[in-house]
């Protein structure tokens, strides 16, 4: 019979666990859990009537999954698996299970830190991904290990999978391959899209805080994607310049304007995104906005870009400055279902850039470097 409601779905599904329970109480059969040293006759194939519902109700809830997911969702958790992958694979070939094993589950991260050779912060990100998988690639996940156990390792020195595995940083690599870096920039601007909360945040944000004088934002950068797009044709009262060192991600974005926004919106080539202000940023600017920009910066960099914009800032004291970007969270600040795209996203760019997605606590303290007058506050929709 064929079970197409998420409601039908359920209920078979609950029959079928009755049916295994059942089966369990009648044959004497230990039910299972997935506490440590296991051993139950219920994962064999001893009871027919056992291997049967159970099989049965995995079928159920991969189809229950796919509906609950959509088309979309189903496809990026297939896609994101390959991250768990890489990331066993690195805690396997580092032995760090065996050092966990011998110290009877007791080790420290410092202490696994030192037997494995993986540094600590790396080490902590790769154990909280496969912690959210209770055992819970893209190609350059099998080069993780690989790059983890060449010295040095960190993620000042070390060296990405990627380049592990391709003999170039990824972007370096795409560059000189432009048939294939074209194919990935219009995937990662799919993912933006439709993943990336940014634009929705940078939306809540100008709903909120547009009362002034000032009438034009200025966006500083950007690599798959300007919010400028979007808000110049939902916020008509304002006006928006995207300056930019990238002449290919500019006619890219001015390509995707609509024409009765385009008057509202320059894109300005600058040879670096450094260079000082246009003079007249301090009386016309209402807030530079810097979206997905320092994901991959070093915090020197990052702060030697937010101390530009300061001028005007010291000049003009309501200008603001809006950053959008990740932030890893703290172990166990969200359930583990929520918590696993988080830690996929630590891997992730561990392996493909050799850089770490940072702690609330550590875009802090970077901001905190910028100017010690400088106040932040933190946006939630």
């Amino acid at each position: 019979m064929e079970h197409n409601g998420i409601g039908q779905l359920a209920v078979h599904i609950l029959h079928e666990c009755s049916l295994m329970e059942k089966e369990c109480q009648a044959k004497g059969t230990a039910p299972p859990t997935l506490q440590a040293g296991t051993s139950t006759a219920f994962w064999s194939e001893g009871s027919k009537e056992i291997t049967a519902a159970r099989k049965k109700a995995l079928g159920l809830l991969d189809r229950l999954s796919a509906l609950l997911q959509g088309p979309h969702g189903f496809l990026h958790e297939f896609v994101a698996s390959n991250w768990d992958h890489g990331a066993l694979y690195a805690i396997l070939q580092s032995q760090t299970l065996d050092h966990m094993t011998s110290s009877g589950g007791l080790a420290s991260l410092s202490s696994l830190s030192q037997q494995s050779g993986i540094p600590e912060d790396k080490l902590g990100r790769i154990l909280a991904l496969l912690r959210c998988r209770l055992f819970e690639t893209r190609v350059a996940s099998i080069y993780l290990g690989e790059a983890l156990t060449s010295k040095p390792n960190d993620y000042a020195n070390g060296t990405s999978g990627f380049k592990q595995g391709w003999g170039a940083e990824m972007y370096d690599w795409h560059a000189q391959h432009p048939e294939k870096g074209d194919r990935f920039c219009r995937a990662m601007r799919g993912v933006s899209k439709s993943l990336d909360p940014a634009d929705t945040l940078v939306q809540g944000w100008f709903e909120r805080n547009t009362a002034s004088n000032r009438t034009k934002v200025v966006e500083i950068g950007s690599r798959y994607g300007f919010a400028s797009v979007s808000l110049v044709a939902k916020k008509p009262e304002l006006s928006f310049e995207v300056r930019c060192d990238s002449q290919d991600l500019l006619r890219g974005g001015e390509a995707l304007v609509e024409p009765e926004s385009e008057a509202r919106i320059a894109f300005t080539y600058v040879p670096s995104l450094f260079d000082p202000l246009p003079s007249d940023d301090s009386s016309t600017v209402l807030v530079y906005v810097i979206r997905n920009l320092f994901w991959n910066w070093t915090d020197d960099s990052a702060v030697e870009l937010l101390q530009t914009l300061l001028p005007t800032l010291r000049t003009t004291p309501s200008t603001q400055i809006l950053v959008t970007d990740g932030v890893s969270p703290s172990p166990r600040e969200f359930p583990p279902y929520v918590e696993i795209a988080y830690r996929r996203r630590d891997v992730t760019t561990m392996t493909m850039h050799n850089v770490k997605q940072r702690t609330q606590a550590e875009w802090l303290a970077m901001f905190a470097q910028v100017d010690p007058a400088l106040k932040v506050r933190l946006f939630q929709p």
